[in-house]
């Protein structure tokens, strides 16, 4: 009875207590450094600072959302959320990497970095070319046949033509190309187009050639293999590229670490192919 007693004592004042000083989930305070935060989003959206009518606004809209926000904790609706659960995965993964630390990379480092990863930074090849173009809404089923004796006839002349457009169609774009890459002759013509195209031998005609447009025979001009630019010319680009590389690796080592800590076990679900998923336990 004594310990009974003693212990509803000092419950009794325990709520006498007051404990203003404590938050409480009913508080909402809206600092200084807060209202200055919104201040300067607004700043950096607006171009001005906010005015007082505006300044309120800000203030009552992130009170707003503070109140929704902590009505949907007290309702647990963070949880089993797929969208919530991406953010906050997200957020740790940019803290992981802005603590990443990464030393500014030597000249040789640069070097190295640009002799192994060449290819990247190489020129494109590029092809100049004319074409005879044939259209499939006048021809018909006379297209193939038609390309098919331009194309006879062309190789039998002697010298053949370097351009003949006249003797096809009239064609909505160009009928000469002058040093284009594979990428931007596939945007126009498309890629089998290009494949082909940059498969074929210079100096002569060769065809038909199927586009989104109808048939055409070509002749490469000109082939400009792939050219390495000087390692002072892109000096900048490789910089940042090994920056970013490092960035990556960093980030991938965090990551790693972080993982370590936890047991990760996969259930093979029924009616799953063997090997599609690894069933046990990893560190």
């Amino acid at each position: 009875m004594h310990f009974l007693a003693l212990g509803a004592l000092i419950f009794v004042l325990y709520m006498c207590v007051p404990r203003a000083t404590e938050p409480t989930s009913d508080t909402i305070t809206v600092t200084a450094d807060m209202v200055a935060a919104l201040q300067e989003q607004w700043q950096q959206q607006w171009q001005r600072p906010p005015t007082a009518q505006e300044r309120q606004w800000l203030i009552d809209q992130h009170i707003r959302e503070e109140v929704f926000y902590r009505e949907a904790k007290a309702l647990e609706l963070d949880r089993d959320d797929t969208i919530v659960r991406r953010r906050l995965a997200q957020k740790v993964e940019f803290l992981v990497a802005d603590v990443a630390t990464l030393s500014a990379p030597s000249e040789e480092d640069l070097r190295s970095f640009f002799a192994a990863h060449s290819e990247q930074y190489q020129g494109p090849a590029k092809l100049s070319f004319t074409h005879i173009y044939f259209n499939p809404d006048e021809r018909r089923e006379r297209i193939q046949r038609d390309a098919e004796r331009t194309l006879l006839a062309l190789r039998t002349e002697q010298p053949p033509p370097r351009r003949a457009p006249a003797r096809g169609d009239r064609f909505m774009l160009h009928s000469d190309y002058q040093q284009r890459t594979q990428a931007e002759i596939a945007r126009e013509f498309g890629h089998a187009f290009a494949d082909r195209l940059f498969a074929s031998p210079t100096g002569e005609w060769l065809g038909p050639l199927e586009s989104g447009y109808g048939l055409h025979l070509v002749r490469i001009a000109e082939r400009t293999e792939p050219t390495m630019p000087l390692f002072t010319a892109v000096h900048a680009q490789v910089r940042d590229d090994l920056i970013a590389h490092q960035r990556r690796e960093a980030n991938e080592a965090a990551y790693r670490r972080l993982r370590d800590r936890y047991t990760i076990i996969i259930d093979q679900a029924p009616n799953t192919p063997q090997g599609a998923l690894t069933q046990g336990t990893a560190r």
